[in-house]
């Protein structure tokens, strides 16, 4: 009797003991667990050995689940990875926009080339004469690398022409 009396009173007591939980219980209880990119990558990959395209089928599926659901606008960057799975139709939107991409960054290379001589063009003469005589203005120039020269500039003109090559 007294075993049924304790059974009532306690509720999750058994044979007159009882069952507590820990303070602060299960911690994880209720939150997604984050997988890490090694996780989502085990076991695939890309190879040119003879299981290659399989693995580079298994490993394109398993990116496109990974960037869809860590990346921002991931699910683009899915539609990018699984092209073969498209309509002809999609195809050709995709063709028509990447061409207007790749017209875009030409120009915008175009642009960046033709500012090169516009920077050159606003430095003074001992400005000039120093960003001539730099060791990486030889390679800056052959590229037309605009941003470059502007790094360069921007270095002279902060630290007044001083030939420190820590800078």
């Amino acid at each position: 009797m007294k075993d049924a009396e304790v059974k009532s009173e306690g509720g999750d007591r058994q044979e007159g003991k009882a069952h507590f939980k820990k303070k602060g219980g299960n911690k994880n209880k209720g939150k997604k667990q984050q997988s890490t990119a090694d996780d989502a990558f085990r076991g695939v990959g890309f190879s040119i050995r003879r299981e290659g395209p399989e693995l580079y089928l298994r490993t394109i599926k398993r990116l496109g689940l990974y960037v869809s659901t860590q990346f921002k606008n991931g699910t683009d960057v899915k539609m990018c990875l699984l092209a073969d799975e498209h309509t002809a139709h999609e195809k050709r939107i995709w063709e028509v926009k990447m061409t207007e991409i790749l017209r875009t960054e030409r120009t915008l290379e175009g642009n960046l080339q033709s500012l090169f001589a516009i920077l050159m063009s606003l430095c003074d003469t001992k400005t000039k004469h120093q960003v001539e005589s730099s060791p990486e203005f030889k390679e800056l120039e052959e590229m037309l690398n605009s941003m470059g020269l502007l790094a360069l500039i921007k270095k002279l003109v902060y630290t007044g022409g001083a030939n420190n090559k820590n800078i």
